[in-house]
């Protein structure tokens, strides 16, 4: 019989498949490009996954503001969006 584990993070769940402590395991497809390990048995269609984003903002009345607002602006060119798809990330445009 085979064994269902919750775990507690895609991350751990994606090592328990690359360590041989699990068959398989649902995981981010994102989370999949990190590791030549393992293969995607199927990826969830686009328009029927959850909508997932990681907002990033410079808060205001912090230590270290110019810093902050560096790492946002280096996440916000061209070349880092190029990064996050190489990843399978789904880089969002602005609308002007």
């Amino acid at each position: 019989p085979r064994t269902k584990v919750a775990i507690a993070s895609c991350s751990s769940a994606l090592a328990a498949v690359t360590s041989s402590g699990a068959e398989t395991a649902i995981v981010y497809l994102t989370d999949t490009r990190l590791s030549t390990r393992v293969r995607v048995l199927y990826e969830v269609p686009r328009d029927d996954g959850p909508k997932i984003s990681y907002p990033v903002a410079a808060m205001r009345d912090r230590p270290f503001m110019n810093a902050s607002r560096q790492v946002v602006a280096c996440l916000s060119e061209p070349h880092a969006a190029a990064v996050f798809e190489k990843f399978g990330f789904i880089v969002i445009k602005e609308s002007p």
